[in-house]
């Protein structure tokens, strides 16, 4: 197996929860968030200029829309989009179907048809209590899925017939997907992680259909072939990476989001960067991800 240890800081910038990482192609730009601390958070590739949005509430995901200014967000306890210029936040209606006092939104992603794919974890954080949702452009709601603990990444294979859904507390899963209707079906273990001790959260699929999964508290970033196999990792200076994206003017750089919640003292003492930003050259190349079409 593969090794890259050539890691480089981008943003030190000690989040608690960083999550949801998002090229924005146009501006050569990563957006992600800090979940706790209530912060939107963009680097300019280019110019190294940080810029920081204070948030009302605790955000979990976001995609950028196609058609219209602004962000689609799914905080802890809502759905908004948001322009980003002005700062105007509008709430959508999530009730029924959600409950937000078992459930709550965390990680979540654009199919490349432009419907947004979000889930929820449990609250008290061990209980099947959680479901998977659809966001479609008109921005109305579906459950797809249920049973689901910790809600976590959400990837397409690169011929857009099969989901990958992680499930931080049990498993990650693989749906067969049809792109044109954005239906589901057939849930089946892909890679018993969980089981082997692991932990899957943020993901990505590059150009060949691997599959990148952050792993909390392994120090890694592993690329899984279609069959589950481990082909190579990026080891972090950090042991706690959370979500990865692809970006960069080729597609040739990984984004690396990552967590100083649940390090002590000694830990975050021997970890200065936990809770940074950081970047590699993973030696393949992404896929731009889609914009919401709503």
């Amino acid at each position: 197996m593969k090794q890259i240890t050539d890691v480089t800081c981008l943003v030190q910038c000690q989040n608690v929860i960083g999550e949801g990482p998002v090229w924005h192609p146009g501006e050569q730009a990563i957006y992600w968030v800090d979940c706790p601390g209530r912060q939107l958070q963009r680097y300019e590739l280019g110019t190294k200029k940080l810029k920081v949005w204070d948030l009302a509430k605790m955000p979990g995901s976001l995609t950028f829309r196609r058609d219209k200014p602004g962000i689609l967000m799914a905080s802890r306890n809502a759905l908004s989009t948001i322009d980003l210029e002005s700062g105007e936040e509008v709430f959508v209606d999530v009730a029924p179907p959600l409950d937000f006092a078992e459930e709550r939104f965390n990680d979540g992603k654009c199919d490349r048809a432009g419907r947004f794919w979000t889930g929820t974890i449990d609250r008290l954080g061990s209980r099947p209590v959680g479901s998977l949702y659809r966001v479609d452009p008109d921005l109305s709601i579906r459950r797809m899925d249920t049973g689901i603990v910790s809600s976590n990444g959400i990837a397409w294979s690169p011929d857009n017939k099969t989901m990958y859904y992680c499930d931080s507390r049990a498993a990650l899963y693989a749906y067969d997907y049809d792109l044109a209707s954005g239906e589901i079906a057939n849930r089946r273990v892909h890679m018993d992680m969980v089981a082997a001790g692991g932990r899957p959260d943020g993901c990505t699929v590059d150009a060949e259909g691997f599959l990148w999964i952050a792993e909390p508290d392994s120090s890694c970033v592993r690329r899984y072939d279609p069959d589950g196999r481990c082909e190579r990792e990026i080891v972090l200076p950090v042991t706690r990476p959370s979500s990865c994206t692809f970006g960069g003017p080729n597609y040739d750089l990984l984004f690396i989001t990552t967590l100083r919640i649940r390090l002590d003292e000694a830990q975050l003492a021997a970890q200065p960067l936990a809770g940074s930003l950081f970047v590699a050259s993973p030696g393949v190349r992404g896929i731009p991800e889609p914009l919401f079409a709503g």
